[in-house]
């Protein structure tokens, strides 16, 4: 993977231009210096002779002025987002080119008009610009806690479930980090890029992606699980024969409190989460029926799999392929996950953070085997290597395999509790 030692010509110079950017929501705009209008002129020049240009040029010359307006925030979040997009592209070419896989192409789906959503978007909007003109280092709890009515109508919205959750993390992270004048030291990045995802999907709501009935067998390759404490999100990668193999994932996600945490939010996903994890403890193929296979990837699971034969990952790898390219809303370094098989003497750095608590892939595991299966990342570091599975003499070991294990030990299910707690206080209002 010597190819991948040295990130593309014009990547770092994309993450340094977000970097003022992100310098500038931590100060807040309406504390605007000519040393700050300096850093960001070039990132206003970088889109000239573009579609965004324009609109791009208009927005830094209005809040220059102490214009403003939501409208031209929206122009700066889609130029910080259009940046991190075409950093996203080079990535993964140059990720494709070394492992000699071809470049994916991807479905658009036509956005969805915002009918009743527009009321809410635009609260969205407006609280965001709010953020922007104070910065993030000068927030306190009064300008953060209003949000929570808006919040609290878009997670009712099965149309903007994406979004709500996206604002839902982001919201309380920055209600824990109040007041901001007092932390040492705030991650401008991460901000940056949830403060401009959330502004960017507030124009347009995702349309439906296409999808066709899938069934076959479903070889697990490794969970990746990624949540904060008010939504939990995991993907099973794997590789799908239907006819034709290919590599695709198995979402889930759920809505959550803090309480319910490692492998009890597994219960969030039922009835799916007795089956696969059975399979995954067992080293199992699973038996899909009905799913959808969405164009981007996706295996939406319409009825729980069934358990099939011994399973075989890293033959299973030999037909690993790209995912779909994503759609430009949702191109970012961070999102890259392309799933590979390496030899031990890879060289590339490990992600062991992206690694679940208590997975049973620890560094020492991992150096021991001779062949790891993981999803290529991206940091501003460069290229590194999130495990999924490894090699143990004749066996492998898989992330995600001791969670059936674990929550077989449960003598209380956090979320059981809850809903039993929450029985009782409905009973005695009756």
């Amino acid at each position: 993977m010597k190819t991948l030692a040295l990130l593309p010509a014009g990547v770092n110079e994309a993450f340094d231009l977000v970097e003022r950017f992100d310098e500038t929501l931590l100060h807040g705009f309406a504390r605007l210096g000519d040393e700050h209008r300096a850093r960001l002129e070039p990132l206003a020049g970088v889109f000239a002779g573009s579609p965004l240009g324009p609109v791009v040029a208009e927005a830094f010359a209005a809040v220059g002025r102490n214009e403003f307006v939501a409208r031209y925030f929206l122009a700066l979040a889609s130029a910080r987002v259009a940046l991190l997009g075409a950093a996203h592209d080079a990535l993964v070419a140059q990720a494709h080119e070394a492992l000699g896989r071809p470049s994916p192409t991807g479905e658009e789906p036509p956005p969805l008009p915002m009918g009743r959503s527009a009321t809410a978007l635009a609260s969205v909007q407006q609280w965001l610009t709010e953020l922007a003109i104070a910065g993030f280092k000068h927030l306190e709890e009064t300008t953060v806690a209003p949000f929570a009515a808006t919040l609290e109508n878009l997670q009712a919205d099965p149309e903007l479930t994406g979004l709500a959750s996206l604002l839902t993390g982001f919201s309380n992270e920055l209600l824990r980090s109040m007041p901001a004048s007092r932390q040492p030291e705030l991650p401008g990045f991460r901000w940056g890029d949830l403060w401009s995802a959330s502004m960017v999907r507030t124009q347009q709501l995702p349309g439906a992606s296409t999808f066709r009935e899938a069934e076959g067998v479903f070889t697990p390759l490794g969970l990746d699980l990624q949540s904060h404490d008010n939504f939990a999100c995991a993907l099973l990668y794997g590789v799908l024969d239907d006819g034709e193999a290919r590599t695709v994932r198995i979402p889930f996600a759920g809505y959550k409190v803090d309480v319910i945490a490692g492998a009890g939010v597994w219960d969030l996903f039922e009835p799916y989460s007795e089956p696969i994890l059975a399979a995954l403890e067992a080293h199992k193929t699973l038996r899909i029926a009905k799913a959808e296979l969405r164009a981007n990837g996706d295996l939406i699971l319409r009825s729980p799999p069934k358990a099939g034969s011994r399973a075989d990952p890293f033959a299973a790898a030999d037909r690993l392929s790209p995912l779909p390219c994503p759609s430009p809303m949702l191109r970012h370094p961070v999102h890259i996950a392309e799933a590979v098989r390496l030899p031990s003497d890879h060289g590339l750095p490990l992600a062991m953070e992206r690694l679940p608590g208590g997975t049973e892939l620890t560094e020492s595991v991992i150096h021991e085997s001779p062949e790891l299966l993981g999803l290529l990342r991206v940091d501003r570091g460069g290229w590194r290597v999130q495990p999924l599975c490894v090699r143990v003499q004749k066996d492998f070991l898989m992330s995600g395999e001791g969670l059936a294990g674990v929550r077989r030990k449960f003598k209380h299910r956090p979320l059981e509790v809850l809903k039993e707690r929450s029985s009782r206080l409905l009973r005695r209002k009756a």
